[in-house]
C-alpha cells in the first residue's frame, strides 16, 4: 500500500505541474483556463453544432441542435455542479446568480459545439454534454471546454457521482483543487471552502440492482445487472467491496496505511 500511495502522489504532482494558468478571451470576456487543455477539442471525433438559447443555471441551459429542426432541448453539463440560481426551479443557493450570469455572458445566444459521453440523457430528460465555446489565446483560435471554465473560475465544483470520461474527471478534480487554493469565485466563501473536495482516486466500479457489494467489471455475476458508478459514491451509499473480484478501495491521498 505504501508503494501505491507513492505512485498516486507522483501522478498527482505531475498533473499539478502540467497545468499552466492562462487567460482566454471569449468575445471580449477574459476567463481563467489552462494552456495544456487548449487543444482538448481536437480529440473529439463526434459533436453537434448547437445554439445555446436560455441560461437556467450555471450548468443547465436550453439549446437548439441543428439536426433537431430547431426543437428546443434542455442541456445539463457533464462533470460539474453549479449553485442554483433564481432562474432555477430549485431554491436559490449562494453564488447561484453569479454562476448563471457567468454562463449567460459567455454562452447565451452563442453557437457552440456539443460532444457527448456514454450516457446521452439523465433521468429528467436533459441532454448530457460537454460544451465547447470559441475562444482566442495569443491570437490563435480554439474551442475551450465550458464545463472546465466553470470549475476553473470558481462558479462550480467537480461532480463525479455519476461516471464520465476519466481524462476529463481527473482534469476537473485538479482544476477544482487549484480554484480552492486561489479562492476563485464561490471558494472565497468559508461555507464552500470547507466543503470536502472530490477524491483524486475515483475509478468506476459496478453494482447490481439487488446486491450490497461493489465489483470489478469482469465479475461473472454482473451479467444480469451491471450498473456503473464512481467509487466515492458507492462508498457513500454504504456498499462493501466484493471479496471475490477484489475491486479497488477508496484511497485518501495524503494518508498512509499501516500495511
Amino acid at each position: 500500500m505504501r508503494r501505491l500511495f507513492i505512485l498516486l502522489f507522483v501522478v498527482i504532482c505531475v498533473l499539478v505541474t502540467a497545468m499552466t494558468p492562462i487567460k482566454v478571451n471569449i468575445e471580449g470576456i477574459e476567463a481563467n483556463y489552462y494552456e495544456e487543455y487548449l487543444t482538448l477539442f481536437n480529440s473529439e471525433l463526434s459533436y453537434d453544432d448547437v445554439l445555446i438559447s436560455t441560461i437556467m443555471d450555471g450548468d443547465t441551459f436550453t439549446m437548439i441542435r441543428h439536426k433537431s429542426l430547431n426543437f428546443i432541448e434542455l442541456l445539463r453539463l457533464i462533470g460539474v455542479d453549479a449553485p442554483n440560481s433564481k432562474g432555477s426551479d430549485e431554491k436559490l443557493e449562494y453564488f447561484g446568480n453569479e454562476a448563471a450570469d457567468f454562463a449567460r455572458s459567455i454562452l447565451e445566444n452563442r453557437k457552440c459545439a456539443l460532444s457527448y459521453d456514454q450516457i446521452p440523457m439523465d433521468t429528467y430528460g436533459r441532454i448530457l454534454g460537454y460544451v465547447w465555446v470559441p475562444a482566442t489565446f495569443k491570437g490563435n483560435e480554439y474551442k475551450v471546454l465550458f464545463n472546465l471554465l466553470l470549475i476553473t473560475n470558481g462558479y462550480g465544483h467537480a461532480y463525479t457521482i455519476y461516471p464520465f470520461e476519466d481524462r476529463y474527471m481527473e482534469v476537473f478534480i485538479e482544476a477544482e483543487r487549484i480554484a480552492r487554493i486561489d479562492k476563485q469565485g464561490l471558494w472565497g466563501s468559508e461555507e464552500f471552502a470547507n466543503m470536502p473536495p472530490e477524491p483524486e482516486y475515483n475509478p468506476i466500479v459496478y453494482i447490481t440492482n439487488t446486491g450490497t457489494m461493489y465489483h470489478q467489471a469482469h465479475y461473472q455475476h454482473l451479467l444480469q445487472s451491471k450498473i456503473a458508478i464512481r467509487l466515492s459514491e458507492v462508498v457513500r451509499r454504504g456498499y462493501t467491496p466484493c471479496g471475490i473480484c477484489s475491486p479497488p478501495r477508496l484511497i485518501l491521498v495524503g494518508k498512509e496505511t499501516s500495511n
